[in-house]
């Protein structure tokens, strides 16, 4: 567990964070600001028949919502509230910041793994695995890249969410880990199994219902707090870049704290240079140009990471400015809980309500990705496997601690950063604009 956060500490605190925003600004050049298109992605997203036959692939915004709902899980909520506990205010802009230029990576990628998709069957299918294959033809890489996704498949898009659900189900309605465990499990394996058109359904049921439920209990926070959100801002903006600051009562944080946290769980939530959203990309309807599709993934970073992230970091820093020292010893994990609880009308089971259905529609979402990546590996056979294995790990997730799963999965998210950002750099001239 030191090993694994002495690593995560010094790649964060420096390689993967000039790597990373590198990335996100060459292609926000390259791209000439591809942000200006947001509205027409939005729109995109909810162009065309929310259903589809078979072979034709998921719907605009099929794709939209199960990207999100690999995305819009615990990082939303949980990962924020850490990286504003443990890095301070400003961790919230540079959360913020990766959010909105991250979405010149997530067009890229996206962009790519439709072009170089193919029928799996009947059923469109792509990711950053094929690109490497297709277009780099550097097969090798392709399969490091698959194991890669099936291996975060079970930390960021599994175990995480599980123990978020299992802490969550505990503290609020005092329900036994490993019986949430068992029923989550069973739960989302009755989907995961049914394959892609279950997946896609269950996202478009699931995600809009729960993000406008977690944004409205945000919004009443902000509107019976707004006192408090003059300075909240300013601290945000302000120990974004300061060397060293005491904020909070006397909490002291650094500027190296909060960019490493804010970088690393803007990173986790919206997934930009991960390549995981063009997989979901790729299962999309085929006479969506790629162009379009990665307009419409690229609204995926925005409502996840510029809305919602800045949303629940400013909800967290007005609730540690509010209340100072008397809330050290809360955990990290559980400061946007304890913010909900004072909204009335049942502030805190809108909290809990969001946390599970976001942490479910996340288990959904990533089972896709990892499906994707074990049938590229060994076919339907070893995806297979894979799905079982992932229902189980489900519930041993829910009974892990909860620290060493968050490191575990900044860990292995760099397996996946890195061949991702090979692949976009090396393919940079094969975008398609139209």
């Amino acid at each position: 567990m030191q090993i694994i956060q002495a690593v995560n500490r010094w790649l964060f605190g420096g390689p993967v964070l000039i790597l990373l925003f590198g990335m996100h600004l060459y292609f926000t050049i390259r791209t000439k600001f591809i942000q200006r298109n947001l509205w027409k992605g939005i729109q995109l997203s909810f162009q065309g028949s929310p259903h589809k036959e078979k072979g034709d692939g998921m719907s605009a915004f099929g794709t939209l919502t199960t990207t999100l709902a690999a995305t819009l899980g615990t990082g939303n909520i949980i990962g924020v509230s850490t990286a504003v506990s443990l890095g301070g205010p400003g961790a919230v802009f540079w959360c913020w910041l990766t959010g909105v230029l991250g979405m010149a990576t997530t067009y890229a990628e996206t962009n790519l793994c439709c072009r170089y998709r193919q029928k799996n069957g009947e059923e469109p299918v792509g990711g950053m695995m094929y690109v490497l294959e297709k277009a780099l033809h550097q097969k090798r890489l392709a399969a490091f890249y698959s194991f890669f996704v099936c291996f975060s498949a079970y930390f960021a898009g599994c175990t995480t969410q599980s123990n978020a659900i299992s802490e969550t189900c505990k503290d609020i309605w005092n329900l036994p880990k490993w019986l949430v465990g068992i029923t989550v499990a069973l739960t989302v394996g009755l989907v995961v199994l049914q394959g892609i058109d279950w997946i896609e359904r269950a996202s478009m049921a699931i995600v809009p219902a729960m993000a406008l439920l977690f944004v409205g209990g945000c919004v009443v926070y902000l509107l019976l707090h707004l006192s408090w959100l003059p300075e909240a801002l300013s601290h945000i903006f302000r120990y974004a870049f300061s060397p060293k600051c005491a904020v909070a009562g006397g909490l002291g944080y650094s500027v190296a704290a909060a960019v490493r946290y804010g970088v690393a769980r803007g990173l986790f939530t919206n997934e930009a240079g991960l390549g995981t959203s063009g997989i979901a990309a790729a299962c999309g309807k085929e006479k969506v140009s790629p162009h379009e599709q990665g307009l419409i993934s690229m609204t995926a970073t925005f409502w996840d990471t510029v809305v919602l992230c800045a949303l629940t970091g400013i909800v967290v820093v007005i609730f540690q400015e509010k209340h100072g020292t008397q809330i050290r010893h809360l955990s990290s994990g559980l400061l946007v809980k304890e913010a909900f609880a004072e909204l009335p009308l049942g502030g805190m089971a809108v909290i809990g309500i969001a946390t599970v259905a976001f942490a479910i529609a996340t288990l959904i979402g990533w089972s896709l990705f990892g499906k994707v990546a074990a049938e590229y590996l060994g076919g339907e056979n070893l995806m297979r496997k894979y799905q079982y294995v992932y229902v189980v790990m489900i519930f041993v997730g829910a009974v892990m601690p909860l620290g060493f799963v968050w490191e575990m999965t900044d860990f292995v998210n760099l397996f996946l950063l890195v061949p991702s950002l090979y692949t976009l750099f090396r393919c940079r001239k094969m975008l398609q604009k139209k």
